[in-house]
């Protein structure tokens, strides 16, 4: 085998394994749920703009498992507030 196919070889190899662990990390196996903190956040932003408003704003910018995970923190009359 030449040298550069090797080369290329190991690099894939490498690549495929890096690959691997990375799509099989995810945001659920990195936190159980957000802190107290992160939920006193959700509730006070839930209380100052509305739930729509703030779940959408979530939404936009940290994407739907973080909105997933932060449900968590409110009730289901906080939702209802809207």
């Amino acid at each position: 085998m030449e040298l550069a196919s090797r080369y290329v070889l190991v690099g894939l190899i490498w690549l495929t394994r890096f690959a691997v662990v990375l799509l099989s990390t995810s945001y659920a196996s990195a936190q159980s749920g957000p802190d107290t903190g992160q939920c006193d956040q959700i509730r006070q932003a839930v209380a100052t703009y509305g739930y729509v408003a703030a779940k959408r704003h979530a939404l936009a910018n940290y994407g739907p498992q973080a909105v997933k995970a932060g449900e968590k923190c409110l009730t289901k009359r906080e939702r209802m507030r809207g």
